[in-house]
């Protein structure tokens, strides 16, 4: 019942909202380190980055149930990109003089090649028996895999223009493709070996990623990045983000898709509930938070929150299932007043925030030489932050030199 009383004509009603903070607590490190770890991948409770604490990249895991880290290579040359599925860990390799593919075990510990090709093939991503990745063997780009059951190397597109950024769900393998003179999404049955369109659009569409019958990407028609998806059941189309700033490198797990979004003038994480077609917001820290990868109820990303980037993560359903609290001390009261010559409406809010983020906020910024240290510069081709030295772009393999 909702409270009432009476005044010279005029009936008050008072509504009590509850509005949540999404806070800093809500999310743990899974990092510590103070030199850079990044491009985190994550199956189950395992996840696994790209980490410069030993002044080259490394690939390291983090299981988070047992709170153990392991280093997962030690060859003094440079790991990185590492994909996961079960126990297997997958990465781009150039120990060999150029870039192969790498795999892991983390029930036997064994190291073992899985490509030998003396061209560049890099940017692995693994479903179940399945790792593909990017091929320059053909002097263009290519999207190539391994069946680990059978042992056998196999080639996936003979377009002799660039097919880049693959991704992989039961049979279906989805890429971005340039035949058309634009980036379009391309699939692949491993099953039945037909290839066809997703979506020709003439902008570009880059990133996709998969689940079951659901394909996401990143899409520039509006004139600025939004995220997108398709489902293949249905061949229907729809916009998931509608924010005039860019939302980019969108990650899908059942119902739940995740990206990086700067509507905030930062890089914030964001999220999308496919089922009640709701979307929340994850990561409010006014650092950076980029490249999220998700896996059940988990989401991970990169972090430069303590002035070197670290790997993050959230558990989904703490902020999906948020319920009245006494936690977040905020509140809003909204008086409805209503008299018979008219409606008129007052609102009020009062906003009593908690003593950690008022003392968050008197922090001091990170130290100019410390920032100047990681010397970040922008993609030209996908827009994602990256470090001037690099040769070539983890995110979109645009050649930067």
């Amino acid at each position: 019942m909702r409270p009432n009383s009476r005044i010279g004509g005029i009936v008050v009603t008072v509504l009590l909202l509850h509005v949540f903070y999404i806070d800093d607590s809500l999310q743990f490190p899974v990092t510590k380190d103070p030199s850079i770890q990044m491009s985190p991948a994550i199956y189950e409770d395992i996840v696994v980055w790209t980490d410069y604490r030993n002044g080259k990249a490394d690939i390291y895991s983090y299981h988070l149930s047992m709170k153990e880290e392991l280093q997962i290579t030690t060859n003094t040359n440079t790991q990185w990109t590492p994909a996961i599925y079960e126990d297997i860990v997958v990465w781009t390799d150039d120990r060999n003089g150029n870039w192969d593919i790498y795999e892991y075990n983390l029930s036997t510990s064994e190291k073992s090649s899985i490509t030998t090709d003396a061209n560049i093939q890099w940017f692995p991503l693994m479903y179940k028996n399945f790792v593909i990745w990017t091929d320059k063997r053909n002097g263009n780009d290519d999207i190539y895999g391994y069946n680990f059951s059978i042992k056998k190397e196999f080639q996936i597109t003979t377009n002799t223009s660039i097919q880049w950024t693959p991704a992989i769900y039961g049979d279906l393998v989805v890429w971005a493709d340039l035949r058309n003179g634009n980036s379009d999404i391309y699939k692949y049955n491993l099953s039945t070996r037909e290839k066809f369109p997703i979506l020709t659009n003439p902008s570009e569409q880059l990133v996709p990623s998969i689940y079951e019958n659901i394909v996401v990407w990143q899409d520039d028609r509006n004139g600025n990045w939004d995220i997108y998806r398709y489902d293949l059941s249905t061949s229907q189309e729809f916009q998931i983000t509608t924010d005039p700033n860019d939302q980019k490198n969108p990650a899908i797990y059942g119902d739940i898709v995740v990206w990086q979004d700067d509507r905030n003038g930062n890089d914030d994480i964001y999220g999308y509930n496919l089922s009640t077609q709701e979307e929340f917001q994850i990561t409010t820290n006014t650092g950076a938070q980029w490249d999220p990868a998700i896996y059940g109820d988990i989401v991970v990303w990169t972090d430069d929150r303590n002035g070197n980037w670290d790997i993050y993560g959230c558990y989904i359903s703490t902020i999906l299932t948020l319920s009245p609290s006494p936690v977040s001390n905020v509140f809003l009261v909204i008086l409805i007043v209503t008299a018979s010559a008219g409606v008129s409406m007052l609102v009020w809010k009062k906003k009593q925030e908690k003593s950690k983020m008022k003392e968050s906020q008197k922090e001091p910024q990170v130290e100019e030489s410390k920032t100047e240290e990681l010397q970040m510069t922008i993609c030209p081709r996908c827009k994602n932050r990256i470090k001037e030295e690099w040769i070539i772009c983890p995110y979109c393999d645009a050649k930067l030199k």
